[in-house]
């Protein structure tokens, strides 16, 4: 996962195990993300492109060419199928997370255009719903 100004922020690996899928994700540099949880999300669209529009239109910003949360067909309530545990940063800027969800599979991550990862800023920030971090969900 990347800042919109290029810089790697952390990894993420999705494992497939008996319907379910294990999301680890980890810092790999301190000091760049605010302390505090950070919301995580499956986004719709497999995009990571800063200063972008977002599918529906509108002003350009970051990494919204990536499009909203992502959501399974016919579920329409909350929470939205794209979203994660939030992922807690320490004051030194690191953070580690395991998280377990059935809302989708490998298929839906890799099919069509994609999906992304998306980072949003730490809760209770003047950037809470900024979108902090992207990486594109791929076989890598």
């Amino acid at each position: 996962m990347k800042t919109p100004d290029g810089r790697s922020v952390a990894t993420a690996t999705f494992d497939f195990t008996g319907g379910y899928v294990t999301v680890t994700v980890k810092t790999v540099a301190g000091g760049i993300l605010s302390p505090g949880f950070h919301g995580l999300h499956v986004h719709q669209i497999g995009k990571c492109e800063p200063n972008s529009v977002a599918p529906t239109g509108g002003p350009p910003g970051n990494f919204l060419s990536a499009g909203g949360h992502y959501q399974a067909p016919g579920h329409t309530g909350k929470p939205e199928s794209g979203d994660l545990t939030s992922l807690e940063v320490r004051s030194d800027g690191s953070a580690y997370l395991v998280t377990t969800t059935d809302a989708f599979n490998r298929d839906v991550l890799l099919g069509g255009e994609g999906k992304a990862l998306m980072l949003h800023g730490a809760e209770g920030a003047d950037n809470a719903m900024e979108r902090v971090a992207c990486g594109v969900i791929g076989t890598g």
